[in-house]
């Protein structure tokens, strides 16, 4: 979820995500290729939250790493993008 402020648990419903992921055990491996968002969906953040739905039937969940990769946007060249045909 993107730019949800005060965000909780009683919000998940009424609120559609801005993009699901779901994990497989290769994706949870070490050394595993990035999961790429879709761009589009991800300008102009403030603020991420991040829900776990389930833990493959577990009943703690723990993240033991996550990686974010992006960059600000005083960063980027607005030049560089180009309108593309039939967008």
């Amino acid at each position: 979820y993107v730019n949800r402020n005060n965000f909780g648990f009683k919000d998940i419903d009424d609120v559609a995500p801005t993009q699901i992921i779901e994990l497989t055990a290769e994706n949870l491996q070490e050394g595993s290729e990035p999961i790429a968002l879709k761009f589009v969906k991800f300008q102009r953040v403030g603020s991420i939250t991040f829900f776990i739905e389930e833990n493959n039937g577990g009943e703690i969940s723990a993240l033991g790493s996550l990686k974010i990769f992006g960059r600000g946007t005083q960063s980027m060249n607005m030049s560089d993008f180009k309108k593309q045909p039939g967008a």
